[in-house]
């Protein structure tokens, strides 16, 4: 006998970090008639990895003015923050200020925020939070989806949207024979083992972006006081915050970039005018960032390659930017003699008496180095090239071909509306993509504001879907129904 099914869009948002939980919340603004259930297995939604951390060295890398996620107000979190403050239920954090008087709070601030503005959307039963993971996914007889999840349950989905975390590091071939061993942190977010580092270890960290600062950190907030040594290939660091009077007023949409040389060349002479103009760079690469993606959409994709072999490192450690106070902790270091980076490529690693003796060859040399840590850090960024091997709900989406990997290797194949890609590029009408999975084709898409805006999009898309399912419905040109809708 056939079950009735509800009139209602079962949408299921598999991942409750910043994305999958602003996502959730902006369908729930809207008064979509959707039914919207998110899985993830943290306590909170909108914590993620991000903005889980209990760490004090971690800070928001974003003023809190430009933190938010409600594109309709960049300043919400800022707001949040004052108006928690002069109720009582937030203390004065001296330490987040800035002497130009910008705001870089603790990250799990961030998290506590989204919590806070998600919660009576909880509370009304509007969104569901159901905290597992999803280990399986099957497909139905009337096409539908259904997740397994870890805690035997199982719930289908109308339309399933695709909003997981970044995969962890991968662990360079050389240092593959470590694996398991003490010596190597390859998670540089696992609290214990970071604790455990002794204070007076020869620490040897693998990257040179935030993640690096992240460790570093961290590190200095433990009374470390040994050295530390950074690896990376073109041994850049992360900038820090400059600062902005006024904003740029550079536009790189206006004309059309279609190549990588004509880009490169346009933002140096963006940099030249705005310095004339008594700006620093970095007014000019935040103007940069806010256009990223129009920018993006105009490259095909033989120069988005160009653009990650050649420009991406640069592009990183001027856009994704350091608190000022994590600026001035590596700054610190750097002028004790403690901490060092080096551009290089690994050669070797072998475990000795006394250590692992890692060996490298300079960039743009030939000798090779070598030096004894007691601890190796991977900080190398996340792996998103291998983000369905490393999820098994992807890995099954994989098997029954309704996705496939965005061939720049930064995560999904999408559409110009985020509806995944399978095996025969064909868009999917069950799957959306949401977050940094959806890099390759939308282009910038890792802070806050981008991923918020990027949120509110798939959420019209999602409303749009809400008001023609229960018509398709009615009218029988749906595909049948579920032998056992959850």
């Amino acid at each position: 006998m056939n079950m009735i099914q509800s009139p209602r869009l079962r949408v299921v948002i598999m991942g409750g970090g910043f994305t999958g939980a602003s996502l959730a919340w902006q369908l729930a603004e809207m008064h979509v008639q959707a039914i919207v259930t998110v899985v993830e297995p943290r306590a909170e939604l909108g914590r993620g990895l991000a903005y889980s951390t209990t760490e004090p060295a971690h800070r928001i890398n974003v003023p809190a003015h430009r933190m938010t996620m409600d594109p309709d107000r960049p300043q919400d979190f800022a707001d949040w923050i004052v108006e928690g403050q002069a109720q009582g239920r937030l203390d004065h954090d001296a330490s987040s200020l800035t002497a130009q008087g910008e705001r870089f709070p603790r990250r799990e601030l961030f998290g506590e925020y989204v919590a806070d503005r998600i919660a009576p959307h909880l509370r009304a039963g509007r969104i569901r939070h159901i905290r597992a993971r999803v280990g399986d996914i099957e497909r139905a007889p009337d096409g539908a989806l259904v997740l397994l999840l870890s805690d035997d349950s199982r719930i289908r989905a109308d339309l399933l949207v695709l909003a997981t975390g970044h995969p962890p590091p991968a662990v360079p071939k050389v240092l593959a024979g470590l694996t398991g061993a003490p010596e190597l942190i390859a998670d540089p977010y696992a609290p214990v083992r970071i604790a455990g580092i002794r204070r007076d270890a020869r620490v040897l960290v693998l990257g040179a972006a935030l993640g690096s600062a992240d460790v570093i950190a961290t590190l200095d907030g433990q009374g470390f006081e040994g050295s530390i040594t950074c690896l990376s290939r073109h041994g850049l660091r992360s900038r820090s915050h400059g600062i902005v009077a006024q904003e740029s007023t550079q536009d790189f949409t206006e004309t059309p970039i279609t190549s990588v040389a004509e880009l490169l060349r346009r933002v140096r002479h963006a940099i030249v005018d705005d310095q004339a103009r008594g700006q620093s760079w970095h007014a000019t690469l935040s103007r940069l960032r806010t256009q990223g993606q129009k920018i993006w959409s105009g490259l095909d994709d033989r120069a988005r390659a160009r653009l990650l072999r050649h420009l991406r490192t640069y592009w990183d450690v001027h856009r994704y930017r350091l608190a000022p106070q994590i600026g001035a902790i590596l700054d610190r270091l750097e002028d004790d003699g403690r901490l060092d980076y080096q551009a290089a490529h690994l050669i070797s690693a072998e475990r000795e008496w006394n250590g692992v003796r890692v060996t490298w060859r300079r960039r743009g040399g030939q000798d090779l180095v070598s030096g004894v840590f007691d601890q190796i850090v991977v900080t190398t960024g996340p792996a998103q090239g291998r983000c369905i091997d490393w999820n098994p709900a992807l890995a099954a989406l994989a098997r029954l071909g309704m996705i496939a990997p965005d061939p720049l290797g930064l995560g999904l194949a999408t559409t110009d509306t985020c509806r995944g890609l399978d095996v025969r590029g064909q868009a999917s009408e069950r799957i959306l993509v949401a977050g940094p999975l959806a890099r390759g084709h939308v282009g910038e898409l890792i802070g806050a504001p981008e991923c918020a805006a990027h949120a509110r999009s798939i959420a019209r898309e999602i409303a749009k879907r809400a008001i023609l399912a229960p018509i398709l419905r009615h009218s029988g040109l749906s595909e049948g129904r579920a032998a056992n809708p959850a």
